[in-house]
């Protein structure tokens, strides 16, 4: 509405190029027309310590590393006023500093797409809860958790997503390779998962941190293809835009139902390859994606898959893209729903 003063609101959050919560900042100000918003980028301060005050903040959420975030957003926040204050995955935010941020803010939001309570457990977090009016979790086995530090009102459960102008096919069927995309930190349950495809001498492309053992033991391997330790964004989009099958890997550290690779995998045209949960069994029928139980099972669906030609493949892949589509599992669906969501209903007549 024209006769309504501009909403001014802030994103707190990494904002490197790339990462998911970039991607989440960029659709919320495509969301909100006529919004002032205001980035406050957590990364840089992060980045511009030494190593061990890094690790130090990942593992215990002190040193200077987090000293200096929090510094960062203090200022920013000090002296202004925001309609409303989007914290993303602010695991380094001490409750003082959420206060001002509370202070600051009409309303404040919560998001992560990560385990707020085991993995990534922040003391800063926990303590920090009662300032927010709306937190959102793609964790559903968390959900008791939140409930016993949260109101139950100011809970949303979301899925994760994928960005649309990011995670799209960028290739037609006959320039997809028959191989089998995995980007991911490695894992024990990983490495055997993949080795299990290599011994079948199926193609595996595998990008991600922590494979320099693996790669010792099968680097040779005429069916592996090492890319890099990092690729994001556009990068990690063209990775799996080329191969006909992606592997969407679920952490076996913590118990995870479903990841982001579930929903960007098939965003980018390929055919979904992952474990069997209560979620993933949710989100796709047995004709939409590749389910399996074991790393035997995977192998074996996969050779089945690469009997398959083009067209057909290319019709199972478009399956699992069509069904994302129709659910909404993108972020200009997920964010729209969160700002139209009854906390933050005094934004809701103002939102675009």
């Amino acid at each position: 509405m024209t006769d309504q003063r501009p909403v001014h609101a802030a994103y707190i959050g990494i904002l490197t190029p790339g990462s998911t919560s970039r991607m989440r900042a960029e659709w919320l100000k495509r969301l909100t027309p006529g919004w002032s918003w205001q980035w406050i980028d957590t990364d840089p301060p992060l980045l511009s310590t030494q190593r061990l005050w890094r690790s130090m903040a990942f593992r215990h959420q002190i040193g200077k590393a987090v000293g200096r975030i929090n510094a960062e957003v203090s200022a920013r926040v000090m002296g202004r006023h925001f309609d409303l204050a989007w914290v993303d995955k602010g695991v380094f935010l001490t409750p003082e500093t959420n206060s001002r941020i509370r202070r600051a803010s009409g309303l404040m939001v919560h998001f992560t797409p990560d385990m707020a309570f085991g993995a990534n457990h922040s003391r800063h977090f926990e303590a920090s809860l009662r300032y927010f009016d709306l937190v959102v979790t793609t964790k559903s086995f968390e959900l008791p958790e939140y409930a016993r530090r949260s109101e139950p009102d100011k809970i949303l459960l979301t899925t994760q997503g994928f960005d649309p102008l990011v995670h799209f096919p960028q290739f037609g069927a006959g320039e997809r390779r028959r191989e089998v995309v995995f980007v991911g930190l490695a894992e024990p349950h990983r490495e055997r998962c993949i080795a299990s495809l290599l011994e079948r001498n199926i193609v595996v492309r595998l990008a991600g941190r922590g494979w320099m053992g693996f790669l010792r033991r099968w680097g040779r391997h005429r069916r592996l293809v090492y890319e890099a330790e990092d690729s994001f964004g556009r990068d990690y989009a063209e990775l799996f835009s080329r191969a006909w099958i992606g592997l969407g890997l679920i952490s076996k550290r913590f118990p995870e139902l479903h990841t982001t690779r579930t929903f960007e995998i098939p965003a980018c045209g390929a055919l979904l390859a992952t474990e069997r949960t209560r979620e993933t069994t949710q989100f796709f029928s047995e004709d939409e994606a590749l389910f399996f139980d074991d790393d035997a099972e995977l192998a074996t669906r996969v050779e089945t898959a690469f009997q398959l030609d083009d067209a057909q493949l290319a019709a199972l892949a478009g399956a699992g893209r069509a069904r994302i589509a129709k659910d909404g599992r993108d972020y200009q669906k997920i964010l729209a729903k969160i700002l139209s969501s009854p906390q933050l209903k005094s934004l809701n007549y103002r939102f675009g």
